[in-house]
């Protein structure tokens, strides 16, 4: 888990089949040492890792990516630059698995778009 860890969550507002999520990022992480010495960037697992473990936090529970329609990134994640981001994550919830939808942004910039859908982890 990264939550609490790499990021936090400073805000979060949900309803029946939405959440806004204002995330801290950590930028003194161990992760941005290595991923990359001298230009630190938040990599594009990371961002699947965030969208999945906030969407359990919501739901409470654990899921995994089972599928992956589509996964746009955009732009690089600077923790120095951006240290706070945005997700927008808009879901559907059926008996099998969760079809995720949505951003991560900060103001007029997108950072990466993705149509995902999750499943219970069988590991919990």
């Amino acid at each position: 888990m990264l939550l609490n860890d790499l990021y936090i969550i400073e805000s979060l507002e949900g309803n029946r089949n939405g959440i806004h999520v204002q995330v801290k990022l950590m930028p003194e992480h161990a992760i941005f040492k290595g991923h990359f010495p001298g230009q630190p960037v938040l990599p594009g697992v990371c961002m699947l890792d965030m969208i999945t473990e906030i969407t359990g936090e919501h739901l409470h529970g654990q899921f995994r990516i089972s599928e992956a329609t589509m996964i746009k990134f955009l732009r690089m994640i600077d923790p120095q630059k951006n240290p706070v981001i945005h997700l927008e994550i808009h879901y559907e919830v059926s008996p099998e698995a969760i079809t995720t939808s949505g951003r991560i942004y900060f103001g007029s910039d997108t950072f990466m778009k993705f149509q995902l859908v999750l499943t219970p982890d069988p590991v919990q």
